[in-house]
C-alpha cells in the first residue's frame, strides 16, 4: 500500500495541499465536484479500489423460444450484453464525500503499437477478447481475432492527452478500461459521469466515477459517451460506434471564410 508517494508530505493535510495545488486545475476542468476530491487523494494514494463493495456487472440474456414459439419464462439464452448496476444495499448518495471512484485502465496504447501488442504482450489478446465479447480460446489466435478486435475497440476506446512535456508525449493516448469501466452504457442523461484523470506525482492514469444523482440499489450505472458535446450534429457524429444514423442527409461542404477573415490587422498599443 502506498502511504507517501514520491512529492508529497508526511502531513496529511499538506499532502492534500500539495495534491490540490498540482491536480485542482485537472480536477475542475474534468468537472469534478470538489466534495469528493480529500476523498479521492486518500484513495489514489493509498491505492483503494472500491468499485466493487458499491458495484456489480449483470449480464442481460435473451429469452430463448419453446417448442411452439413462445417465450419459456426463466429460459434464457445467449448473452446480448451487460450492464452495471448499484448493489449496495444503501445506494450512492451525491452528497457523501466518499462517493468517487478509482477505474483502472486495462490497456493503454499508441494507434500505431496497438496490433503488436496484441499479438505479443502475454495475456492482452484473451483479455480484450473476453472484454468485447469475442469468441478466443487456445494460446495460438488467429489473424482474424486480432483483426475482430481492432475492429471493436473503437466501441470501448477512450483518450486523454497530456498538457505538458515533449510533441511525442503530448500525442493522443488511448486506453480502454477494466471489464468494470468497459460496461458502463450511454445515456444522454446519464446517472454518472466518467472522466480520465492523469496522477502526476505517481505518473498513472485513472477513469474516475462519481454519481451525478442519488442511486438506490439495483439502479443502472450510465454515462454520456459525449460528454461536453453540446452540438446536435457533433453529438450524433461521435455517438455513431455505438449509435445506428444516416448522416447521408448532412451536407459536406465547407463554407470558406470571408477575404476579410485572412487580412492582416496592425493594433497599435499605447505606452
Amino acid at each position: 500500500m502506498l502511504t507517501n508517494p514520491e512529492g508529497l508530505n508526511d502531513d496529511p493535510d499538506e499532502g492534500f495541499e500539495a495534491f490540490v495545488a498540482l491536480q485542482g486545475g485537472a480536477l475542475q476542468s474534468s468537472g469534478v465536484p470538489q466534495v469528493y476530491w480529500r476523498s479521492l487523494y486518500h484513495k489514489i494514494t493509498n491505492e483503494v479500489y472500491d468499485a466493487g463493495e458499491v458495484f456489480g456487472i449483470i449480464q442481460l440474456q435473451q429469452e430463448e423460444d419453446g417448442e411452439n414459439g413462445e417465450r419459456k419464462k426463466g429460459n434464457y439464452g445467449v448473452v446480448i450484453g451487460c450492464k452495471v448496476v448499484v448493489t449496495r444495499e444503501s445506494g450512492l448518495e451525491v452528497s457523501d464525500p466518499t462517493s468517487i471512484f478509482l477505474v483502472d485502465h486495462a490497456w493503454t496504447y499508441r494507434v500505431e503499437h496497438a496490433r503488436q501488442q496484441l499479438e505479443q504482450i502475454p495475456g492482452l489478446l484473451p483479455r480484450m477478447a473476453s472484454l468485447m465479447g469475442v469468441d478466443f480460446h487456445g494460446e495460438d489466435p488467429p489473424p482474424d481475432v486480432v483483426e475482430l478486435i481492432l475492429e471493436r475497440m473503437w466501441k470501448y476506446n477512450q483518450t486523454y492527452q497530456l498538457s505538458q512535456g515533449s510533441a511525442e508525449e503530448k500525442v493522443p493516448v488511448w486506453y480502454i478500461m477494466d471489464e468494470f469501466g468497459s460496461q458502463v452504457q450511454h445515456l444522454d442523461h446519464p446517472s454518472c459521469c466518467m472522466a480520465p484523470f492523469f496522477y502526476m506525482q505517481g505518473q498513472l492514469a485513472y477513469t474516475l466515477l462519481w454519481p451525478l444523482q442519488d442511486l438506490q440499489e439495483g439502479d443502472e450505472v450510465t454515462r454520456d459517451y459525449a460528454y461536453g458535446e453540446t452540438n446536435p450534429l457533433l453529438r450524433r457524429c461521435r455517438l455513431l460506434p455505438w449509435i445506428h444514423d444516416d448522416l447521408e442527409g448532412v451536407s459536406s461542404a465547407v463554407t470558406e471564410p470571408a477575404d476579410s477573415y485572412y487580412e492582416v490587422r496592425t493594433i497599435t498599443l499605447d505606452t
